[in-house]
């Protein structure tokens, strides 16, 4: 083994140490048994510079100080309003004449208009209000007009959060339900 080899594996055993990993759990993360794990460690296997590449990729997905990610696969809004339009215009920032508008829905709701997986359903009972549904597929998809936004799910849901309070507070029959 050449000195840099040496000294990678070194370093990968003491990060996995440093980050109380086990072998067996950066082998099965790395497609290898633990006892090939060990045995690199050990110095008495020499890896491919593939698997060692491998291994140190593997381990930094396990760094504890890593930021984490939050990842959307299921989102639910009930907005108290009747007006699709402004929901659709200036919170989602959507275009409605791209959106397919149906006359069913789901939930009790009686029409709908979709954009791919993004749904939106409206009903003529105030009490329903609009309601917009994206499962995982419609997250993705809203990502992407997200990113084209130039804005975060963050800045989403404070639009959201505040034009319901905003509403709330302009309409307190709402508080009392």
């Amino acid at each position: 083994m050449v000195l840099n080899e040496e000294q990678g594996i070194k370093e990968l055993r003491d990060k996995r140490i440093a980050y109380s990993i086990s072998q067996g759990k950066l082998a099965v993360a790395s497609g290898i048994t633990r006892e090939y794990l060990n045995k690199i460690e050990s110095g008495k296997m020499k890896p491919s510079k593939e698997l060692l590449n491998t291994l140190h990729k593997e381990l930094a997905r396990f760094n504890p100080e890593a930021p984490l990610t939050m990842l959307f696969d299921y989102v639910k809004i009930r907005f108290p309003t009747l007006d699709i339009q402004h929901i659709i215009k200036d919170i989602l920032k959507l275009n409605i004449n791209y959106m397919l508008h149906e006359d069913y829905g789901h939930y009790s709701y009686t029409e709908h208009y979709s954009l791919g997986d993004i749904f939106i359903y409206t009903s003529a009972d105030e009490e329903k209000g609009v309601l917009l549904e994206l499962k995982g597929r419609g997250c993705r998809q809203f990502e992407s007009y997200l990113l084209a936004q130039q804005r975060s799910w963050y800045d989403f849901l404070m639009d959201a959060l505040c034009y319901s309070l905003v509403y709330l507070n302009q309409n307190p029959q709402f508080f009392s339900k």
